[in-house]
Formats: C-alpha cells, structure tokens, sequence
C-alpha cells in the first residue's frame, strides 16, 4: 500500500498525486480524463480508461459437434455475460437445434428473435438495464417460490392435478428466468467496476457475489419444489412458507440477532426430517439445507 498527503490548491481543491508508472504504463497524460467511483464503504476508486462495456454482439457458431444441451448453455452463456444482440449461425440445417435454441431465447427476460432463417438465428436483448434492480428480482424470486408451495399444499390433498402441475412447472420456467436476469444483472455492476446499485442492497462488492449464491440456492429450492411434486404428501409446507419468508426478509436489514435465532430454528426443523422414508421428505430437507446456506450467507454479507 502506498501512501500519499492530501495539499490543497487554489481556494477549494483539495488534490492527491498518482503514481508516475501508474500513468506511464496506462498511457495516459497531462490533461486525460479519468473515471473515479465513489463506494459505498467511502473508498474512492479511479481507473486508466473507460471500462468496456458488454453490451455488443456475440456470435455464436452451432455445429453438431456440441450437443443440443450444450448449444443451448452457450446461448445462455452469452446472455449472462451481458451481451445485448445474438447471432447463432448453424453449420447446417438443424431443426431441433433451433427449437431449442428458439425455446431459451423466448424465455429469456427481455429478448426477442428479430431475424429467424433456415441456418441463422438472431436475437436481441431490449431490456432496459437501467430500470433493472435486484432488491426487486429477489421480490419477484421470492413471489414464485412462495406460489410453488402453495401449489404443493394443493397437491397434497389433489395428487396428480394437471392444472396445478402445469403452474407449478411454468412457475419454475419463471424462477430460472429471473434466475438467469440475476447473473446478468451482477454481471453488469461488475463490468461498470462499481458495486453502487439503486435497490441498497449491494453495499460492497462481496454483496454481489452473495446476491449470487443466495439466488442459485433459491434457483435448487425450485428444483426440488418440483421433485416433491412428483411423488406428493402431506407436509409442512405452511411452516417451511414461514422460514423462507424470514429468511428473505434477512436480506435487507441483516439483523444478526434474528438471523440467529433461525438458524437454530432451521437446524432443529432439518434434524426432525427422516429424509429415508420418502422422496418428498428428502427434497423438503434438502430445502431447509439450501435456506441454511442462504442464512450462512448473509451473516457474511453483514459484516461489512
């Protein structure tokens, strides 16, 4: 770390130095402009240049060399990492390639397919990025998860219900949307390298990786939602409702003292559960573990 005094120059200015190889070796001169970024933690940040933005097009070259699931996670891929336009270029002709990669591409939060040839498709995001925060994806996250089990309180008593099984698995479809809107979101504070975010959530750049991790245990938690649904009983859905919620809440005002307080409510509720005795009872541990694991991660994420 090095060190250097603040002087003050003219009659309100108070200036620092830079480090002459800092400058040298980023090109830069007498009378450049730099970006500087104030943070939330009360650091200042300033860097060389501009940063690049992601927001370009990204083609993509489909052959059968990839497998169908693997043509469509890069498609995925390339959406995550902030790309605003796609251009799929297939070697051939590959219908059931193009279903599938057509398929992902609808289902992506704010893309659209503005061309759609034999051996080409191309798509494009027309998504608002300034309009999008996560305090308010983790409250739609949130509303799904809490309609899934709902929906798997209906189920206990009318096992095999086409209508609620077919909401369940649209409201999954939905979970892994936003889901994958969360990646892209982070993705997008990053590559501006500031962790300054509208929602006040995200105070450090730690906060955004537990953003992370906290919605890809919520993306599991849907996952055996839906495994429960196959093989439906009657549990505690109520109570599990209750602890999700609570946990959640945790998020935004990171209150240890209740955090505590469900953690030991969680690990009591996980020791209680024979996961041997059925399927439903394992993924309904399996969903207690993964609100564990969102519980571990806040408690990092508050001590900042």
């Amino acid at each position: 770390m090095e060190f250097r005094k603040i002087q003050f120059t003219g009659r309100s200015s108070y200036i620092v130095s830079l480090p002459k190889k800092w400058v040298v070796e980023n090109n830069l001169k007498q009378g450049d402009t730099v970006p500087m970024v104030i943070n939330p933690d009360g650091s200042i940040t300033i860097f060389p240049r501009e940063p690049k933005g992601t927001g370009e097009k990204k083609e993509l070259r489909i052959s059968k060399e990839y497998s169908p699931d693997m043509a469509v996670r890069l498609v995925i891929s390339a959406y995550i990492q902030g790309y605003d336009t796609f251009e799929i270029v297939f070697q051939e002709e590959m219908p059931f390639y193009k279903v599938k990669i057509r398929k992902i591409l609808q289902g992506l939060p704010g893309v659209e397919i503005i061309l759609d040839e034999p051996t080409r498709i191309i798509a494009k995001s027309l998504l608002d990025e300034r309009e999008v925060n996560l305090s308010e994806i983790l409250m739609r996250i949130r509303s799904i998860v809490i309609s899934m089990l709902g929906d798997l309180e209906l189920l206990a008593v009318k096992p095999g219900e086409r209508e609620i099984l077919r909401d369940l698995h649209d409201l999954e479809n939905e979970l892994d949307r936003f889901y994958f809107l969360t990646i892209r979101t982070v993705n997008r504070l990053l590559s501006q390298r500031t962790v300054v975010e509208e929602s006040g959530i995200i105070r450090r750049h730690f906060d955004l990786i537990g953003i992370l991790f906290i919605v890809r245990n919520i993306e599991r938690i849907g996952d055996h939602i839906i495994r429960i649904s196959e093989v439906p009983e009657p549990l505690d859905f109520t109570t599990l409702k209750a602890l999700f919620t609570e946990v959640l809440d945790r998020i935004s005002d990171r209150d240890l003292g209740k955090i505590d307080k469900l953690m030991l409510r969680l690990k009591g509720e996980i020791k209680a559960i024979d996961s041997k005795e059925s399927t439903a009872k394992e993924s309904y541990r399996r969903i207690l573990e993964y609100l564990e694991n969102i519980g571990e991660t806040i408690i990092n994420m508050a001590l900042s």
